[in-house]
């Protein structure tokens, strides 16, 4: 398969997808596009060798000596919107650096496209592979915990300070759309939809900055949620860590708890912290307190290692007709529309259904 990747030097993530796609099973040659006029093609040729088949500048040169098996779009929420319309309407496939747009209005156009040509539109929603995240998944879909009553999520990561924010565009609001929510809160949000299979009907949310720095977007946020199956919850996001060493970047957890017990995972750090459940269900009476530990195979190469590998094999056998998609447009839309809902929400002090 050959495809293509469009992106820009110095963004998020540029690195790690041309690691990872000579690794993909399917992958047999790569065309790289920099909307920065050339300056990643050197990390391209380290990352790519011989599967780097052609090097452009604009993306109508690139477009125009496909087709591809699909194309990755990795830029800002700004100009990824655009770029994804011009490779949808080339008749390619898209996979995107999360979220493609700055709003859902500006989504849905590529949502309906995709869908109304038989396209393929993946996000970079690659947590859904986590082993923790699989096995929670597979627990709540099997009835071990019964009817979900409330929920709790959270993703912390270190603090804006660390992250240059004067020349990051994930801290733009022009470029992004907004700040921790749509760059980081969203990976949790899909998680949320993802494990328990519901859909988030009510959203109420306070969001600011918090850490006295002149930041144009959010730098925390805390969401109120009700799913359509009644379930209430709450969603703490934000760049509360100091970076030490000890402390680690990043903190996360997904809690649910059920008629008949609960679940609890830190997906973020999985490889370290065990998933673990407790549970009234007559399967498990005897042992209803139950721990799962993981020892994640490295792929150290890899976008996400050896799960998010398997995350983006899964979407190349989706594009190949030989897997259902692992990750869809509307998916992806959901999650926008749930951002959207919270920062109306902070704007209007009131709940948005």
């Amino acid at each position: 398969m050959h495809v293509a990747f469009i992106g820009k030097a110095g963004t998020p993530h540029q690195s790690n997808y041309l690691q990872t796609l000579p690794l993909m099973n399917r992958v047999e040659q790569v065309s790289v596009c920099d909307l920065a006029g050339g300056a990643m093609f050197d990390d391209a040729r380290r990352s790519l060798g011989e599967r780097l088949a052609a090097t452009y500048t604009d993306v109508d040169t690139c477009l125009a000596n496909g087709p591809y098996g699909f194309v990755i779009v990795s830029l800002d929420n700004r100009a990824a919107n655009g770029v994804v319309r011009r490779v949808l309407e080339s008749g390619n496939h898209v996979f995107a650096e999360k979220t493609a747009a700055r709003n859902y209005a500006e989504f849905r156009p590529l949502e309906e496209y995709a869908d109304k040509h038989g396209l393929h539109l993946g996000m970079a929603y690659l947590n859904r592979m986590r082993p923790s995240v699989l096995d929670a998944k597979k627990l709540i879909a099997d009835g071990v915990i019964g009817k979900i009553y409330g929920f709790y999520v959270q993703s912390i990561a270190s603090q804006a300070r660390t992250r240059d924010p004067e020349h990051n565009w994930t801290f733009d609001r022009e470029l992004a759309g907004g700040g921790y929510l749509i760059w980081l809160g969203c990976h949790y949000l899909d998680l949320l939809r993802w494990v328990t299979g519901r859909e988030v009907v009510s959203v109420g949310a306070i969001t600011d900055v918090v850490s006295g720095l002149p930041l144009d977007v959010e730098d925390a946020a805390a969401l109120t949620l009700r799913l359509d199956n009644g379930a209430i919850g709450t969603a703490n996001f934000g760049y509360y860590m100091n970076g030490l060493p000890e402390g680690g970047a990043y903190q996360s957890q997904l809690t649910f708890w059920g008629e008949l017990g609960w679940i609890r995972l830190y997906p973020g750090e999985d490889d370290c912290l065990p998933l673990e459940f407790q549970t009234s269900h007559p399967d498990y009476a005897g042992a209803p307190f139950r721990t799962i530990s993981y020892r994640h195979h490295s792929v150290p190469q890899a976008y996400g290692s050896a799960w998010g590998l398997s995350f983006l094999n899964r979407f190349t056998d989706a594009v190949a007709g030989d897997a259902d998609p692992i990750i869809s447009a509307r998916d992806a839309g959901a999650v926008l529309k749930i951002i959207d809902a919270a920062y109306e929400s902070s704007r209007s002090k009131r709940f948005i259904d």
